[in-house]
């Protein structure tokens, strides 16, 4: 790995205008926490020659997270912020897994959500939980702000919806149910070979009928199979309308993976990676459930609504 950075140009604009007009140009690049960023720099895959900072625009740290009201993320948000928050560990399950189970930890410490979903990694794990939880990007650039869903957010291989001079400011969620969860979880495996499986991870969203226990909504998305996470519709009309049962759940993961492509000519590697992402689907929907079961509401504990 490189360990010099090359020269460039360094801003630290204090309005979105004025971080705009200086991102408008060839070779800019905006800079959250920093941590995919400065790490391309050092290993020479990321050249930029003018970095603009958000640090210092007023309302990118805006946070607020709360049961009736939904999630909502500014661009500056840290991840260990919303890692401590009691109400994304209580009802934004998955995020919260998701985020708890960084490696190395201070990425948490210093990365921020939107910087996260931005590096359009293939194999990061907060985009998939996120899309479980449906959340939406919120893009500022000249002419105004646009909302894009998170899974339309993608574009390709490292590339987003993202034009420029636009800049994503901030990241919402609705409401969860009150009868509804979500759940996280991957499997990891260093790799051996250049054609070793490397890791794959799932995230769920369920909504149930308590009374009846029949799933009434479901997010089902696999991650780490395609240059972004794949929300499987096949599978959550499956399990929807379904008794909230193993046997449900195994039904729907074997059509989520029956409806993924493969990755390569490999034989032995799709099988063990679709042998991997049955058992994660299947885990993720019974966690969720499980979850959602519980009646219970913690902010009915509360007499306002508190960000």
């Amino acid at each position: 790995m490189g360990r010099v950075l090359q020269p460039f140009e360094y801003f630290e604009p204090t309005t979105l205008d004025e971080a705009q007009k200086l991102a408008a140009g060839n070779g800019a690049q905006y800079i959250a926490g920093g941590c995919e960023l400065v790490l391309g720099m050092r290993r020479g895959t990321a050249r930029p020659q003018r970095v603009v900072s958000l640090s210092r625009i007023a309302g990118l740290d805006g946070f607020s997270c709360h049961p009736k009201i939904g999630l909502d993320v500014g661009a500056q948000v840290l991840l260990r912020v919303l890692a401590n928050d009691i109400w994304v560990a209580k009802r934004w399950a998955a995020l919260h897994e998701a985020i708890d189970q960084l490696h190395p930890p201070h990425i948490a410490n210093m990365g921020t959500l939107v910087g996260n979903l931005c590096c359009a990694t293939p194999y990061y794990d907060i985009p998939t939980a996120l899309m479980a939880l449906r959340a939406e990007l919120t893009l500022t650039g000249p002419k105004g702000e646009r909302q894009v869903a998170i899974e339309d957010f993608y574009t390709g291989p490292g590339a987003t919806a993202v034009t420029a001079p636009e800049v994503v400011t901030k990241l919402t969620t609705p409401p969860p149910d009150a009868n509804a969860a979500s759940a996280f979880r991957k499997i990891y495996r260093t790799r051996r070979r250049h054609d070793d499986l490397h890791k794959i991870n799932a995230a769920a969203y369920v909504t149930l009928d308590t009374e009846s226990d029949v799933v009434t909504d479901a997010t089902v998305v696999i991650g780490s199979w395609d240059f972004k996470p794949v929300r499987i519709a096949a599978a959550e009309s499956a399990v929807t309308g379904a008794p909230a049962t193993t046997e449900s759940y195994v039904k729907a993961a074997s059509i989520a993976v029956d409806a993924m492509e493969p990755l390569t000519d490999v034989a032995w590697i799709e099988d063990v990676r679709a042998q991997h992402a049955r058992v994660l689907v299947r885990d993720v929907l019974e966690q969720a459930a499980s979850r959602a079961r519980s009646k219970y509401d913690p902010a009915e504990d509360l007499d306002t609504i508190e960000g």
